[in-house]
């Protein structure tokens, strides 16, 4: 039998093959864009950066290899490449993506270790400061999520966090995923845009106002039907991001529908995660924010902010770093965690192993569709 470490060691060993495969492949496709020739040939990886070894004859111009670069850069993720001649070989010195203080494999791969199932419907939120794996149960929880803070405290990035654990704890039938996405012409942007293709999306994600307003009415009427006939699976997580501008921009019909969620979607299956860095903006009234008792709150500078956010401000969150440094407040307790985080090509290799799962595939409903949901997984 595999030990804990020899489990460990194969998940970093796939993680990083995987993320080789896939570069080779970037770095063939920018040549070939350029209207170059090159093969990947192996390569040498090192704690910071991976070489490449190409084969390839490079004679352009300077300015020609300067943009090939900056393609490259684009195309990898990274902050820096470097093209060097060694040995009459070019290799590649590629910068190595960032590795988070905690990511959301390993790290799942740690509760599996400890507990073989979760409950569906349970997102990994990231890791306590005294090693305890941070879960959020959305069929369990009281009520709804609102994760505020800053700019750079980490919250889209969480959204994406709670979506690919859940699309990786949960089978289709036990729950699924809409994404909506507020924030303007940019929106979705790079951290949410890959969940598209996570089979457990009902649809695209939602950024223009019509496709909101159609997303949110199937909502309220899938809501008013699983009332009636009391059914609750599976269970249907909305992650809305960018919350205060959906609300304050938004048609009167669009506020009610989210209201309606907000106050009565828990009970039929369907979950709500809002995120803000305005969570003092009066469109989160005290009636949503009584719906909404689970608070997760980062780097925030505003001392009044942070107090609305958590109703009491003496809970160190002033200390706070950012970049996925949070406050969890449920039941009363607060808890002090890192969030996990995942990376482009480790998310690459999760989806490769959803649509590798056992055949076929079941697919979401799309919003769109009238169908009767299954009261439970064994409906199916």
């Amino acid at each position: 039998m595999a030990t804990i470490t020899d489990r460990r060691r194969r998940l970093r060993e796939a993680r990083l093959q995987h993320q080789l495969e896939v570069q080779s492949r970037q770095i063939e496709r920018v040549f070939s864009h350029h209207q170059l020739t090159a093969q990947v040939a192996g390569g040498r990886v090192q704690r910071w950066a991976i070489d490449f070894d190409l084969q390839t004859q490079l004679s352009a111009g300077l300015e020609r290899l300067r943009g090939l670069k900056e393609d490259l850069k684009t195309a990898l993720g990274v902050a820096d490449v470097q093209l060097r001649r060694e040995g009459g070989q070019w290799r590649l010195h590629v910068a190595r993506p960032y590795e988070p203080p905690v990511g959301l494999l390993p790290l799942m791969a740690l509760i599996e270790e400890q507990a073989p199932a979760l409950p569906p419907a349970t997102a990994v939120l990231g890791l306590a400061e005294d090693g305890r794996p941070i879960l959020l149960d959305f069929a369990a929880a009281p009520g709804h999520l609102l994760i505020t803070g800053g700019p750079q405290a980490g919250k889209t990035v969480l959204l994406r966090t709670i979506a690919a654990s859940l699309a990786l704890t949960s089978k289709q039938s036990q729950a699924q995923l809409v994404i909506l996405d507020a924030g303007g012409p940019d929106a979705p942007g790079p951290a949410l845009l890959p969940l598209e293709l996570l089979p457990h999306m009902l649809g695209g994600i939602c950024v223009a106002p019509q496709d909101v307003t159609a997303v949110l009415a199937f909502l309220v009427n899938e809501m008013d039907y699983r009332r009636e006939q009391d059914v609750r699976l599976p269970r249907i997580v909305v992650l809305i991001d960018h919350a205060v501008r959906l609300l304050a921009h938004s048609e009167p019909d669009v506020v009610t529908a989210l209201h309606r969620l907000i106050q009565r979607g828990a009970a039929a299956g369907i979950h709500l995660a809002l995120s803000t860095r305005r969570p003092d903006a009066p469109q989160l009234s005290a009636l949503l924010k009584a719906n909404l008792p689970l608070r997760i709150v980062g780097q925030m500078p505003d001392a009044q902010a942070r107090a609305l956010a958590l109703e009491d401000d003496n809970w160190r969150a002033a200390d706070l770093l950012g970049a996925g440094d949070f406050m969890l407040l449920r039941d009363g307790v607060m808890t002090h965690f890192q969030a996990a985080y995942l990376g482009d090509y480790d998310l690459h290799l999760k989806l490769e192993d959803l649509y590798r799962a056992a055949q076929p595939i079941l697919l979401a409903q799309p919003f769109d569709t009238r169908v009767r949901l299954p009261e439970s997984p064994e409906d199916l």
